[in-house]
């Protein structure tokens, strides 16, 4: 007989990497023996992101909307001084946290850090170890080989997006430091065209080649869900690319 597992899943609620969370989140809430526990960051706590969720064609976001209709979802200004409390409140429980706390885009604010610190924080209040957090790759080291758009991705890293950069750095170094059982997933462009196909391939050490360029929000947003659930790699970080030998799911 199956024990029902219980997964809190932290998303920011603007950006791709936040979209990834809310799939995750939509994953948990469609799996048998999940109960899913749901929150949205922001700097104003006033949004869960899930009626902006950018998907390509739009008409993708319906299915995420409905079924996510009847969760309760907790809104949390990740700046305010009781955030932690009730993280750790939501945490209570739980057999493992996911996290998107924050973004890699332009214009969006950087709270991968922060809400980083706070949610590894009220994980240890909590007494909860498994936390899974979503990174980039072009931080730390992702194990893939020099490309064209690594070198691209990487120079703008160093340019353009430097504080970017530095919020993920920061980020995983929050995590890593922690004693919780982390895993550090450094996904590829996020795309929101990409369709699903319930795959992925991982990269997890140097010498395993290369990934595709692009990858579906809702195939990261598995592998998270699936790695809260049932542990395959520990206190370290590993990159996920497009599965082109699974089909696309219709």
């Amino acid at each position: 007989m199956s024990t029902k597992q219980t997964i809190a899943v932290v998303w920011a609620s603007a950006g791709g990497l936040g979209d990834v969370g809310k799939f995750a989140a939509l994953h948990a809430q469609r799996r048998d023996g999940v109960e899913l526990r749901a929150v949205a960051i922001s700097e104003d706590g006033q949004a869960t992101g899930i009626e902006t969720t950018e998907v390509v064609p739009v008409s993708r976001r319906e299915p995420l909307q409905k079924e996510m209709e009847g969760v309760e979802i907790l809104k949390l200004n990740i700046t305010d001084n009781n955030c932690r409390e009730q993280l750790a409140a939501v945490f209570q429980g739980c057999d493992a946290v996911v996290a998107c706390p924050g973004s890699r885009q332009s214009g969006i604010a950087c709270t991968c850090a922060i809400g980083a610190r706070q949610i590894v924080a009220a994980m240890q209040q909590a007494g909860v170890s498994r936390l899974v957090v979503l990174s980039s790759f072009g931080i730390g080291d992702d194990y893939l080989p020099c490309s064209c758009i690594g070198c691209f991705w990487g120079c703008l890293l160093t340019t353009a997006f430097r504080s970017t950069k530095r919020d993920l750095e920061q980020m995983e170094e929050i995590v890593s430091s922690s004693n919780l059982d982390y895993l550090l997933v450094r996904p590829l462009g996020v795309d929101p065209s990409e369709l699903p196909r319930n795959s992925y391939k991982l990269v997890t050490a140097k010498g395993q080649g290369n990934l595709p360029i692009t990858v579906s929000k809702d195939d990261v947003g598995l592998y998270l869900l699936e790695e809260a659930l049932a542990p395959a790699h520990s206190k370290m970080g590993v990159t996920i690319g497009r599965d082109d030998a699974a089909k696309i799911v219709e």
